[in-house]
């Protein structure tokens, strides 16, 4: 993959991702902050989550065509990572204490990644099947 796909790859996640982070906020946020209300400067929350989770994409990066084994492995290591940066900032934020929290907000984590994961698969299968069809027309045309 070019720098320039990788790029356009990354700033796709972003989107998606900050959706998801919005979604999974309103749904998770009273649980972990019964009774807890924001201000405006609340909005800016899911985009920089969306930001520390689509800085771990470094690792996926590849100038040459991946094994399965090595595709896995680092996409293992890309949640681990996304689950230890995302953690450690709630930590540092307050937004994590108890141990409970902390179960419940990688759940989370994990969820908006199987999400965003599946999402980005979807779109993906939508391009490839449009590009083939193209494709096939063309040969058929000759």
């Amino acid at each position: 993959m070019n720098p320039r796909a990788f790029l356009k790859e990354c700033l796709m996640q972003f989107f998606i991702i900050t959706t998801f982070v919005n979604v999974a906020s309103a749904v998770v946020g009273p649980v972990l902050m019964p009774g807890k209300t924001f201000g405006f400067v609340a909005f800016w929350s899911p985009l920089f989550a969306g930001f520390l989770g689509t800085l771990p994409s470094v690792v996926l990066y590849s100038k040459k065509e991946l094994t399965l084994r090595q595709t896995i492995f680092r996409k293992v290591l890309h949640l681990l990572l996304l689950e230890f940066i995302l953690s450690l900032v709630g930590w540092l934020n307050g937004n994590i204490s108890t141990a409970g929290s902390f179960v419940i907000f990688a759940l989370m984590v994990l969820a908006v990644y199987a999400a965003v994961t599946l999402f980005s698969f979807l779109l993906e299968s939508r391009d490839a099947k449009q590009i083939n069809a193209g494709l096939r027309a063309l040969q058929n045309r000759k």
